[in-house]
């Protein structure tokens, strides 16, 4: 092979491989920026779904503890109006709901759930039992039955921050709790 071909394929060889750089670089770098994006992006679709879950769950546990706190006020004799016990459960009640409803967001349907249903359903006794001035007994029982609710709400809480963190799709958090069925209104 004479010296002129040897440096005319080097100069092919050189320009080949020139071209690729060209091409290939401004490839890799932006396939590189489209996986730093995708990442930012579930991380903060991640994030918010969090901040979703963990609201819902504030919001209800909230509105749990005052329906508590006003059971065992009752069983200690203190008075308790109607309609401040009415108007302070009507905005703990409305931001759970709106809590529960933006779970949505993050795949979870708790707006008309079995959760839902149960805190609306306590609710009603509780109001029923300040109105009636039920015994103490009573209170204790549906204290005791309201109290019961803590844990279940946490496992379901804790249940869709562990898919939602994890990048699994969303199954039913109430299924094993106590909410898992819908439960009919009390007459």
């Amino acid at each position: 092979m004479s010296a002129a071909t040897i440096s005319l394929l080097g100069v092919v060889v050189a320009a080949v491989i020139a071209a690729s750089a060209a091409v290939m670089g401004p490839l890799v770098l932006q396939r590189r920026k489209d996986r730093v994006e995708e990442r930012r992006h579930l991380q903060e679709t991640t994030a918010r779904s969090m901040d979703l879950v963990n609201e819902a769950g504030v919001h209800c546990r909230e509105w749990l503890l005052y329906l508590v706190r006003a059971l065992r006020d009752a069983e200690a004799g203190r008075a308790i109006d109607v309609s401040e016990f009415d108007e302070k459960c009507q905005a703990l009640r409305f931001a759970a709901e709106d809590a529960f409803a933006r779970t949505s967001h993050a795949g979870y349907e708790l707006s008309d759930s079995g959760l839902a249903d149960t805190l609306r359903d306590m609710e009603a006794q509780v109001r029923e039992s300040l109105l009636r001035a039920a015994p103490p007994e009573d209170l204790a029982r549906l204290r005791t039955e309201a109290t019961g609710f803590f844990t279940p709400r946490a496992v379901v809480r804790l249940r869709m921050l562990d898919e939602v963190s994890h990048h699994r799709t969303p199954t039913d958090p109430l299924a094993g709790t106590p909410f898992a069925q819908r439960r009919p209104p009390r007459p």
